[in-house]
């Protein structure tokens, strides 16, 4: 509710996948691109709170990342790593990806830029 007026990329994701450390960089570039437009949160579903401190630091992981330690990503119905969300003004979730996204892809801004 916090972030409601305007749009949020959520998405879930952690250390030990592949896919999810392969897309980090685009959406690192997608929240410079867009700038205060649209936050990005990433959601670490890691247990191990030392390899996601780590994983940040290692990375200059520069987005707002939160870590889900009681895996709340299972009230969207997530079953795989990466997931993501993309949540309107108002809070309603209007997209769903499964799987890495290469963020900074015209389709993908655009889409965003639109909301």
């Amino acid at each position: 509710s916090q972030f409601r007026g305007k749009p949020v990329v959520l998405n879930f994701w952690a250390t030990w996948c592949p896919p999810c450390i392969e897309e980090m960089p685009s959406l690192m570039q997608l929240q410079k691109q867009l700038g205060d437009k649209v936050t990005i949160l990433a959601v670490s579903e890691d247990d191990d709170n030392n390899a996601y401190k780590q994983f940040v630091k290692n990375h200059n992981i520069d987005l707002l990342t939160v870590r889900d330690t009681k895996h709340n990503s299972e009230l969207y119905g997530t079953f795989k790593y990466p997931e993501t969300f993309v949540i309107d003004r108002e809070g309603k979730i209007v997209r769903k990806f499964i799987g890495g996204q290469e963020w900074t892809s015209p389709e993908i801004v655009d889409y965003l830029k639109k909301l």
